[in-house]
């Protein structure tokens, strides 16, 4: 039997549509173990056969291998909220094809499973930092393989996150932004994420504030949040240094290099906003971790 754990992930970061991702410190575990048949414990019974994600990246792999899919016994224990914008679906596609690999006695490193784990998932932005922690910048050459740069990210900031009780699905944001933008956004855009990820990494909240100025998506899916605004001006009001929207949503994430600010400011947020779910995460750093049991 083996344990495989993997990071939720903040993708986006807000001004990095589709190019940048975090790991943070709410956990999905996955244990597997070989079986006479396919047994899923630990999800909704609509998700226990052979289409959960799971699985499907689990068989994806091992075709890749040139291995004949096997019946497996899989529990599910995950922290990660479902459609949410913080990697839940991420989280599945790792672990699926970590616990291949492990099973098959298959060495792969971090670049082959991010290569296999974008071909399942579409892209690298959450899969990413979900295998090699941190936060990544990614993007795919044409013709090629997934390029990704890892940062460390200041253990001084910490992520106020305020997870509201509706879902926000991949495709519904993704209609919402626009597939062409003037030169001067894009412009806008570009030096704006070399100033986040230089905050992230200095722990510099002002210049992550002053980066943290999206055009490309934030101001087109703020809408599809309800509580967006509210929920907004309650953390800047509060200390936060910013905010941004997790992925496409609904999850929302401030930032703040002063852990009192995030404590005081999640009692705040629960008080005021109390169907939300309030979390204070760090960055993680190890990224997807396996175990033997």
């Amino acid at each position: 039997m083996i344990r495989v754990t993997v990071p939720a992930t903040s993708a986006n970061l807000g001004i990095g549509y589709d190019t940048l991702g975090m790991a943070v410190s709410l956990y999905a575990h996955f244990t597997f173990e070989r079986a006479d048949e396919l047994a899923i414990t630990g999800c909704p019974e609509e998700f226990r056969n052979e289409d959960n994600l799971v699985y499907v990246s689990f068989v994806d792999a091992l075709r890749a291998w040139g291995e004949e899919p096997f019946p497996v016994a899989i529990d599910i224990s995950t922290e990660v909220p479902v459609a949410r914008g913080l990697g839940s679906s991420s989280t599945c596609v790792v672990a699926g094809i970590m616990a291949a690999a492990a099973l098959t006695g298959h060495t792969v490193d971090r670049a082959e499973l991010v290569r296999i784990a974008t071909e399942v998932e579409g892209h690298p932005d959450n899969v990413a930092p979900a295998i090699l922690g941190g936060a990544v910048c990614s993007f795919t050459p044409e013709g090629g393989l997934p390029r990704c740069l890892r940062y460390e990210v200041s253990d001084r900031l910490r992520f106020l996150t305020v997870i509201p009780p509706y879902e926000v699905h991949t495709s519904d944001a993704r209609k919402v932004v626009p597939q062409q933008v003037p030169l001067s956004t894009a412009v806008w855009q570009m030096g704006r994420i070399a100033g986040m990820t230089r905050g992230l990494e200095t722990g510099d909240a002002r210049l992550i504030a002053d980066a943290c100025d999206d055009r490309l998506q934030e101001p087109y899916r703020r809408a599809l949040i309800p509580d967006y605004d509210d929920i907004r001006r309650e953390c800047l009001a509060g200390g936060a240094a910013t905010m941004w929207i997790s992925g496409s949503g609904s999850t929302l994430m401030a930032v703040t290099d002063d852990t009192i600010v995030a404590k005081f400011l999640q009692v705040r947020l629960q008080e005021r906003f109390g169907a939300c779910e309030t979390l204070i995460l760090t960055c993680d750093t190890e990224g997807a971790q396996i175990e033997y049991l």
